[in-house]
């Protein structure tokens, strides 16, 4: 007779935002909840953060209505799990560039407004006024998103897990899976066997890998992030918004006397991470003429987990895989959507329909991309 210790209704792999907020919302659910970390909770991509949720992804109005959808779980953390996560707002402005990428982003403005997000196109001249640092000069236009906070992401994985271990979730840390049988839900860890009626990968990075194990095809990778920070470059404080320039992919905030700066691009090239750091310092002056010559530093090295959509991966597998649910590929935005993907992950177990269409966030979207 199987050991009921190590059976379950479902069993989360990965204990980063994502993997924690499904156990929270499953075990409040009623669900016998049992997730397996092979570390620490948080410490790959969750640590590794601009500490930043934002609503608005200026090509992605889909991807805008998962962080919209959870940001009314962010207002009420304190007050619902017991943990302040010293929301600080900091507010969006992304630029753009071009008279064609204006109007391209300025297009999908309705789409974004449609699901909640609160956009406000605004001329270079208005944009210098949220950050006086920029060049109006250099650019075509802006969009400013005022729901954009700076957040503790230590604080919201320690919440979900501390309420999910109250409502009955088992969580176990320094267990890594070593395989898994998706046709009788057996799933072998360097701490022993166990068995589940529903397996769901929130593994980040390594959800692919994860996947493999199954004998199933995730196209979740690891991509080389950095995130640095500049020399001071004022005698105050720099109390700018997080600035998304989105052709370059570069992005800043203030931080203390100069400017935390990253860079987002995708690649599975080697060697990324002197290309990433020389881009960085490239594209900084450009923008930021009177910052020129400031020496960048690094704030932290680590990997984020991408799709070829580079939008994250939630559903369901097909077939011998139908036992298997996955939430993974959040390419750095799984702060902004963890609640609403814990809730989707419980929905789907229960049979219930999702909050949201899944079709952009799908195995079928991803691997049609990955094609093409």
């Amino acid at each position: 007779m199987p050991d009921p210790k190590n059976s379950t209704e479902l069993l989360i792999i990965g204990g980063g935002v994502i993997g924690v907020s499904i156990a929270y919302h499953c075990a409040k659910a009623g669900i016998d909840v049992l997730l397996l970390e092979k570390d620490r909770f948080g410490t790959a991509t969750t640590a590794q953060t601009a500490r930043a949720f934002r609503t608005y992804f200026p090509k992605k109005p889909y991807d805008s209505e998962l962080a919209v959808r959870s940001l009314s779980d962010f207002n009420a953390f304190a007050k619902t799990l017991d943990t302040d996560l010293g929301l600080k707002h900091l507010g969006l402005l992304t630029v753009l560039t071009s008279p064609e990428q204006a109007a391209e982003i300025e297009a999908l403005l309705p789409a974004h407004r449609e699901i909640g997000a609160d956009v406000r196109l605004l001329t270079p001249a208005q944009a210098v006024e949220y950050n006086p640092w920029l060049d109006a000069g250099t650019f075509e236009a802006a969009v400013w998103s005022p729901e954009c906070y700076r957040v503790k992401p230590e604080a919201i994985v320690q919440g979900y897990a501390d309420a999910a271990t109250k409502l009955g979730a088992r969580l176990l840390t320094g267990t890594e899976v070593t395989g898994i049988d998706a046709a009788t839900g057996q799933v072998a860890t360097t701490a022993g066997e166990f068995t589940a009626d529903a397996i769901v990968i929130a593994a980040g990075p390594w959800g692919g890998d994860v996947a493999k194990l199954a004998g199933m095809e995730l196209p979740v990778w690891g991509q080389f992030a950095e995130l640095l920070y500049t020399d001071p470059i004022s005698d105050v404080e720099v109390d700018t918004p997080f600035t998304f320039h989105p052709v370059s992919g570069l992005k800043t905030m203030g931080r203390g006397k100069g400017f935390l700066v990253g860079l987002e691009r995708i690649s599975k090239q080697e060697g990324m991470r002197d290309i990433w750091y020389d881009a960085a310092v490239e594209e900084l002056p450009k923008w930021y003429p009177t910052v020129a010559g400031a020496k960048l530093h690094s704030a932290w090295t680590g990997t984020l987990d991408v799709t070829p959509t580079k939008s994250a991966l939630i559903g369901r597998g097909e077939g011998e895989h139908e036992r298997i649910l996955f939430a993974a590929g959040f390419t750095g935005h799984g702060l902004a959507h963890a609640p609403v993907a814990g809730r989707i992950i419980r929905d789907l177990h229960l049979g219930v329909t999702p909050e949201v269409d899944l079709t952009p966030f799908s195995l079928a979207t991803n691997l049609a991309h990955k094609s093409a």
